[in-house]
């Protein structure tokens, strides 16, 4: 019997990672797929095999006896803003085993492809990013978020270059000067060079929050703005809008990153003035909640892979 091999890191830290993997496995489940989960790929594959996060993708190498078919899960594409991928880990675009891309917004689609060889088998697919709802309906049940909101305005995202806390800070004492709380929060811990300490003394709520205490926040706040120039699809802010709070993107080029198109409207990368006025406004933000579903996610999987299964 064929089955799906998904191919997990258990020790990645990042914030969003859990939830992408319990939402797969919810959606694998409904869907009757036949898998397993493991943290090493098999040493004979009996189907495809799919690679969760880059940091697991160096077993294809190792293999003695590579699979077949091979997918990955990109939730970022290296691209001129990018700060954690190596070149050389763009081998894996060459691969004769890669047999498709997933990624969580369409607009990162020519990015993938960019780095594909000619003639290469190899799928893009916008499939987005199969939330796991389950705690946040729980957060949401216990705290009742309504429309009377806090003069509080949160900025999500780990304290490294990638998110442009100086940005943050330099908005934040604009926002102050308005009469906002402002806190910039944090799922790890802020790296060393930042001067954090000053920034609490000049007024700014700033640090690492445990998850509950992060929901508990944005279900008071009334905007979640994103200074992020990376490819993230921002997930806190999926989460900021499902807690009430209004999530503010910024928007790019179209044919570069941030890949921020489930929001809209957004601001100006070049203009974050306007993320200021959006606050102030109280503008309100639409999103495209196919992209955070599990059930679209797991058909576009299975619309590469199910052949093999």
């Amino acid at each position: 019997m064929t089955v799906l091999h998904v191919v997990y890191d258990p020790h990645d830290p990042t914030a969003w990672y859990p939830n992408f993997l319990a939402g797969l496995r919810m959606g694998l489940d409904e869907a009757g797929v036949p898998y397993d989960y493991s943290p090493r790929m098999p040493e004979r594959p009996r189907g495809p095999v799919f690679f969760t996060r880059y940091t697991v993708q160096k077993q294809l190498l190792e293999a003695a006896e590579p699979p077949e078919h091979v997918i990955i899960h990109e939730h970022d594409i290296w691209n001129p803003f990018t700060n954690a991928y190596d070149p050389a880990d763009l081998w894996i675009y060459s691969h004769p085993s890669l047999a498709a891309i997933l990624v969580t917004n369409p607009s990162m689609v020519p990015w993938g492809e960019r780095y594909l060889p000619a003639g290469s088998r190899a799928q893009v697919v916008a499939a987005g990013f199969p939330y796991d709802h389950t705690l946040i309906n729980r957060v949401i049940a216990e705290l009742k978020p309504g429309p009377d909101r806090e003069r509080l305005v949160v900025f999500p995202g780990r304290l490294n270059e990638f998110y442009q806390p100086y940005l943050s800070v330099r908005m934040a004492f604009e926002l102050m000067d308005r009469g906002y709380r402002v806190f910039i929060a944090s799922p790890v811990d802020p790296l060393s060079y930042y001067p954090v300490e000053l920034w609490r003394q000049m007024g700014i709520e700033v640090g690492r929050l445990p998850h509950e205490d992060y929901y508990r926040l944005l279900a008071r706040a009334q905007a979640a703005i994103s200074v992020t120039t990376g490819g993230s699809l921002t997930l806190a802010l999926y989460e900021a809008y499902l807690l009430g709070a209004t999530p503010i993107a910024p928007a790019g080029r179209p044919d570069l990153p941030p890949w921020t198109e489930v929001y809209h409207p957004r601001y100006d990368a070049l203009n974050p003035r306007q993320a200021i006025e959006m606050v102030e406004q109280r503008v309100r933000v639409e999103v495209d909640r196919r992209w955070f579903d599990i059930r679209h996610y797991v058909e576009h999987l299975l619309a590469v892979a199910g052949r093999w299964i």
